[in-house]
């Protein structure tokens, strides 16, 4: 089995096995489009979703190399994008210390790149993310962390790295106007990220009823299905 995995990752990078695409995010102060998160869907059948993908690259030890191959594509997107919009990428701790990041972008303009941070286990020591951001922010990159609501994403991890964005994950936002609790919780966290600089960006926007409560709750950036999909 592993070495059927193997095999198929193999052939994903070697063929691209796959495309690349890119989801708009609205800023609900103006309703202008600020920037566009770039999303990987996989060619090969039958249809799996990309998380599964990537797990079965890492679990076969080539997580890292179809990494560095999707983000070095979606990079390619700035070039037919806006110049002032942003591009947001996700990569994963693991990815943030391996030295195949700096020369990945070494000569992009990180003023128009988000790194969100994608967290599927515990970060035991933030040092060294820390010390690989550094002069990563001193050019002008912005970092987002993803997801939160959902897996290790917590508060910690949010103190630590002190993002310019929290990304809120569809649990929280999804019939949001239906549950008093979410209400609650989001009004919380709004002036929570105002107070450490971080904006709130809402994802899985799908209805008209749930944009308009994340509007009234101050929600500064949105991005789901109602708004935009993958392109």
């Amino acid at each position: 089995m592993q070495r059927l995995k193997r095999g198929r990752i193999r052939q994903i990078i070697a063929y691209h096995a796959y495309r690349t695409t890119y989801q708009p995010l609205l800023r609900l102060s103006d309703d202008r489009i600020e920037g566009r998160e770039c999303l990987t869907r996989f060619e090969l059948e039958p249809y799996r979703s990309p998380d599964q993908w990537f797990q079965d690259a890492s679990e076969v030890g080539l997580g890292l190399d179809l990494e560095f191959e999707t983000m070095a594509a979606g990079l390619k997107g700035l070039a037919v994008m806006p110049p002032c919009d942003y591009l947001a990428l996700n990569i994963s701790p693991e990815a943030l210390r391996d030295p195949r990041l700096s020369a990945l972008l070494a000569r992009v303009d990180l003023r128009r790149i988000v790194l969100e941070l994608t967290e599927h286990a515990p970060v035991s020591d933030y040092g060294p993310i820390l010390r690989v951001l550094a002069p990563l922010r001193s050019r002008g990159l912005r970092v987002a962390v993803d997801d939160v609501g959902a897996g290790y994403a917590n508060l910690r991890h949010i103190l630590c790295l002190r993002p310019d964005m929290i990304k809120l994950d569809i649990s929280l936002t999804r019939d949001i106007q239906h549950c008093p609790a979410q209400i609650a919780l989001l009004a919380g966290l709004v002036p929570f990220g105002k107070a450490i600089g971080a904006r709130i960006v809402a994802e899985g926007v799908e209805t008209v009823p749930q944009l308009r409560q994340l509007r009234g709750l101050g929600v500064d950036v949105a991005q789901g299905y109602l708004l935009g999909r993958p392109i």
